[in-house]
């Protein structure tokens, strides 16, 4: 553990040094370095395509709706984000646009209302007759049993006074007709007070249900409808286009702005039919971009598009990389131009080191090798110029023109950026590689 803390502290040191000019007698310090061996592996020829960056996502977005547009909140150029809603449920993008509300808002103030009042009716019947009401209907039904009763003993009277003569036939009938009437009100009021006992009928019930349903859903597709009169971003990325304006007026289906996502980015490479056949979906591609030649980029073939170009014979192949934002800013934009180099070729064994044993300067590039100073038998860091070749995971092939690399040899992988050439050094650790 205390070997680990002074390699820590040593690189610390290492990466806030700066070197002053020395004379020539005097003795340079030696600089601590990681190392890594030079390593030789099977790949296939790389050949070097153009291609061009292009937005992982591209999308227009349109209005769902009618509307008069009262906010803009973003323009060209800005990022939008999105976020997880409070319950984690959904996704959430940044607004970009709102249109006017008012009249939507009206209308579900309009369909709440009408809610409320299909939710009392089904309270209403699920809840049945009220005790009064019950009451009321058993009085009327014993009214009209006494009724009843007054009209029978009438009828029987003047039934008897009938028989005697006594009674005329009209007194007989009008008699008759009052019993009958008063028997028939009997019926009535009791089917009443049993109606009232009972309460509604299940039909009835699920009727008032099933319309307070139908206002329920209709406050649902009105509150929906509301969301999509604030416009919001579908995904993180940037505004590339602005297609409105504060008091424009949007119809359904009109466009508002146009996004891209960089993060991940895309290069579109064609490649020739001779080729194609060697390029598969997860093979590696080093990358090598005008704006940004002090790095390198290695990226994988994502899809391969099987339509040939009619006039160029080149098939599309995508091949996707990682483009995080530092301080904001992507280093690829869409657009760039992109000097893609893929394995297609023949089998050869070649020389590869690790990415990080890579040293840039935008013209050429160069890796710091180890070696014993013959005069002062002190351990160097040579630095040899080569040309980059295929990316293997993380490593990448090297050619050396003037062939004086080998297989075995060590070079530095951390501790290489202030390094200078025939620089002492000091390993304080080796790392190895591994193969894809």
């Amino acid at each position: 553990m205390k070997i680990q803390l002074c390699v820590i502290v040593s690189f610390s040191c290492l990466v806030g040094e700066v070197w002053a000019e020395v004379d020539q007698d005097t003795p340079i310090p030696a600089t601590v370095v990681v190392v890594s061996p030079i390593t030789r592996q099977t790949i296939l020829a790389g050949q070097s395509f153009v291609g061009t960056l292009v937005p992982s996502k591209r999308s227009v977005v349109g209005s769902a709706v009618d509307g008069r547009v009262i906010e803009v909140f973003v323009e060209e150029g800005n990022a939008v984000t999105i976020k997880r809603d409070d319950e984690a449920t959904s996704i959430i993008g940044q607004p970009i646009v709102q249109l006017r509300t008012t009249t939507i808002s009206i209308e579900i103030a309009a369909a709440r209302a009408d809610l409320a009042l299909r939710e009392q009716e089904l309270a209403e019947a699920e809840t049945g007759s009220r005790p009064e009401e019950i009451a009321q209907a058993q009085a009327r039904m014993k009214a009209a049993v006494a009724v009843k009763k007054f009209a029978s003993s009438r009828f029987e009277r003047v039934k008897t006074l009938r028989a005697t003569s006594t009674a005329s036939q009209e007194e007989f009938e009008e008699m008759q007709s009052l019993f009958m009437a008063a028997e028939q009100r009997q019926i009535e009021a009791q089917a009443g007070y049993q109606l009232a006992a009972k309460g509604p009928r299940r039909e009835v019930i699920e009727q008032a249900r099933a319309r307070m349903r139908i206002a329920s859903e209709e406050v649902n597709r009105l509150e929906d409808m509301r969301k999509k009169y604030t416009i919001r971003a579908p995904f993180k990325g940037f505004v590339t286009v602005k297609h409105t304006e504060v008091g424009a007026w949007v119809s359904r289906g009109d466009p508002v702005v146009e996004i891209v996502q960089l993060d991940p980015i895309d290069i579109r490479v064609a490649v020739p039919e001779t080729y194609i056949a060697n390029v598969h979906v997860g093979n590696d591609a080093q990358v090598r971009l005008e704006s940004a030649a002090e790095t390198v980029i290695v990226g994988k073939v994502t899809r391969i598009v099987p339509l040939a170009d009619r006039r160029s014979r080149t098939f599309p192949v995508i091949i996707r990389l990682d483009n995080p934002a530092i301080d904001g800013n992507h280093l690829m934009k869409a657009g760039m131009l992109a000097h893609v180099t893929i394995g297609v070729g023949r089998k050869q064994n070649a020389l590869t080191v690790p990415k990080d044993a890579l040293v840039l300067d935008g013209k050429s590039c160069s890796i710091m090798v180890i070696e014993k100073d013959s005069e002062t038998n002190q351990t160097i860091a040579r630095a040899v110029t080569v040309k980059l070749g295929v990316a293997i995971g993380s490593s990448i092939q090297v050619v050396d023109p003037t062939e004086s690399l080998r297989e075995g040899q060590s070079v530095v992988t951390r501790g290489n950026e202030r390094l200078r050439d025939q620089q002492p050094v000091k390993i304080v650790d080796f790392e190895r590689t591994t193969s894809p």
